[in-house]
């Protein structure tokens, strides 16, 4: 599973705490039985305490105490008991005001608690003249957080931090200062220009302004320290101005790597002669569009030793290398190499020490998996099942998107394995209790006689699947699906990964697809120029192979982006194989595109 960096992991949870804090969630001391006063948005007793003051006192203060009743129910997870007592009180309350808020935010808290999502925004929209309490807007803009959290709305979410700032004390400003700097510090650019332009707010829209200025200037850390400069500038009391983000500072301090000369290491010749080369394609339709005048060499890892081809590349006069490719020339490498140069090894980190220079891009499908179980959670997902093929790659996704799942929701997430194409209706059958119905509806056939009328019924607690199989798979595997769902039920989501892509193409045969979710690299899923010009150079090559060339053309972009990446966290470089990010430990991370068949055709899909 993975973990979150030391750095990364305490902001987290800061934040965590902050909000669940706010929501009053936080573990603690009991509340106290008798409160001073009358406080709507926060409650320090039990709901006990508040139902025996409501029944002495009536009108308005009735109502405030029952409301605060309800929001001790759900501190103390009595979700039901808020809600009807909520409903018994929404008939007398008035339209506006303190107490229409108080009934508003907690109707909110459990339509997040319910994942009712679609209900949340509107109980919270309410006129600004209301007079409310400094809690009452605290709860507001943390029930806001947590509704762009779930559905993934970093720019909003960071916009309710920014909004939630006045009602905060001084202990939780700079936490909530990092917050807002690590939700908008890895946005796009266009994104961050768009959202400038339509802002009339001077201190969001400087917010907004540094991190475009941190993405923008990444790679020239001089050109960097002087547009900052002039930000501060003309932003003395923006906090951000008194102190820096830390991975900023880092970002503007460390120097770009600027190789005159660069190294590859690849298996051109032999078993994975095919996959060398379509990385070593990419490489250099890259470099030809370079505008720096940097050498490259390739080192042939099936006719050399991997060591010493790392060896002479050195003595050749290497100040960067790439690759090697496969694990086992990897591993060789990592048994001599002393940090003398930068290596962007083109394989996974299994264990070995981090070093500042040395860094890892794979594409490896468990992230794919992990990706998947995210992006389900934010679309408000509830019950995934997956359906997987019984290999070892199938084995390994499924157990990162239950370990995923875990980590996001503390459920488990059901798998079912098939194997082969023959056992696919039986598994499909038994995963969604069509077998079961089948075999009652005999039993009642044989009671009351064969012609008895009966439709058969499927599990309805399931709302996804997640689909991990080739492309002749889930063609195989969507209809069996499809049939073995019952009439009345709702149909499922359904979503699967690159494997699924494959050569389905578009038309009629895929319009048996419609409805499917898949991720993939952005320039698989569009029609771009660098693709049409890499299919018409090798129209035979499969979208595995051309994966390997994105693969190959990303890994020379990042050569001078490297340094800034590691250190400035929200640093994303756009890549033809995804949005790229490098994790503290040199580790690079992958973000793919989403698209669903409408028609037959793959759309994208936000």
């Amino acid at each position: 599973m993975k973990s979150l960096t030391p750095l990364r992991a305490r902001r987290s949870l800061t934040v965590l705490a902050l909000v669940t804090a706010l929501l009053g969630c936080a573990t603690g001391p009991e509340p106290v039985s008798e409160p001073s006063s009358i406080t709507l948005g926060q409650s320090s007793a039990a709901p006990a305490y508040y139902l025996a003051e409501a029944e002495r006192s009536d009108g308005e203060r009735r109502q405030a105490n029952l409301l605060l009743a309800a929001r001790a129910y759900l501190q103390q997870g009595q979700v039901n008991a808020a809600q009807n007592l909520l409903n018994s009180l929404e008939a007398q309350l008035p339209g506006s005001g303190t107490l229409a808020a108080e009934h508003r935010l907690l109707r909110a808290r459990i339509a997040l608690e319910t994942q009712q999502l679609d209900q949340v925004l509107p109980m919270l929209d309410w006129p600004g003249q209301w007079a409310l309490s400094s809690a009452q807007w605290r709860d507001r803009y943390a029930l806001q957080i947590r509704y762009f959290q779930q559905t993934g709305a970093p720019l909003s979410q960071a916009f309710a931090h920014y909004e939630l700032g006045p009602y905060l004390s001084d202990a939780y400003q700079q936490p909530n200062w990092d917050r807002i700097w690590e939700l908008l510090s890895p946005m796009p650019e266009e994104e961050l220009q768009a959202a400038m332009a339509q802002t009339r707010d001077s201190q969001w829209k400087a917010w907004l302004e540094l991190a475009w200025l941190a993405q923008h200037y990444a790679v020239q850390p001089t050109t960097m320290l002087a547009e900052l400069a002039s930000w501060q500038r003309r932003n003395p009391t923006h906090p951000a101005s008194r102190r820096l983000p830390s991975d900023l500072e880092q970002a503007i301090n460390v120097q770009p790597y600027r190789p005159e000369q660069v190294a590859v290491l690849l298996p051109l010749s032999g078993q994975f002669a095919n996959q060398a080369r379509a990385i070593q394609d990419g490489l250099l339709a890259n470099l030809l569009g370079d505008e720096q005048s940097r050498k490259v060499r390739f080192y042939d890892t099936d006719q050399l030793d991997p060591a010493e081809a790392y060896q002479q590349a050195l003595d050749e006069g290497a100040g960067f290398v790439i690759g090697p490719l496969l694990k086992p020339n990897l591993d060789a490498v990592m048994a001599v190499y002393q940090g003398e140069v930068p290596l962007l090894a083109l394989n996974q980190n299994d264990g070995l020490d981090p070093h500042e220079d040395l860094y890892f891009f794979s594409l490896d499908p468990e992230s794919e998996a992990r990706q998947a179980a995210q992006r389900m959670q934010a679309q408000g997902i509830q019950r995934p099942m997956v359906l997987a093929s019984q290999s070892a790659t199938g084995r390994r996704m499924a157990d990162r998107f239950a370990e995923e799942w875990l980590e996001l929701t503390e459920e488990e997430a059901e798998i079912h394995y098939f194997q082969g194409n023959d056992s696919m209706r039986e598994t499909v059958q038994s995963a969604m209790h069509v077998d079961q119905s089948n075999a009652r509806i005999a039993e009642i056939r044989t009671l009351f006689g064969p012609r008895t009328k009966a439709d058969f019924r499927s599990r309805r607690d399931v709302d996804a699947l997640y689909l991990v199989a080739t492309s002749n798979e889930v063609r195989l595997l969507k209809p069996f699906v499809d049939v073995n769902l019952a009439v009345f039920a709702d149909p499922l989501a359904l979503y699967a990964s690159s494997r699924a892509h494959g050569e389905l193409g578009s038309g009629s045969q895929a319009e048996e697809l419609d409805g499917l979710r898949l991720s993939d690299m952005p320039w698989l899923l569009s029609d771009n120029a660098e693709h049409q010009q890499a299919v018409a150079l090798w129209p035979e090559r499969s979208l595995a192979l051309q994966r390997l060339y994105a693969m190959g053309y990303d890994s020379w972009s990042l050569i001078d982006r490297l340094a800034q990446m590691r250190v400035f966290t929200g640093y994303r470089m756009r890549g033809l194989s995804g949005q790229l990010t490098v994790e503290p430990d040199g580790n690079l991370e992958r973000q793919l595109d989403w698209s669903r068949y409408r028609r037959g055709t793959l759309r994208p899909e936000g």
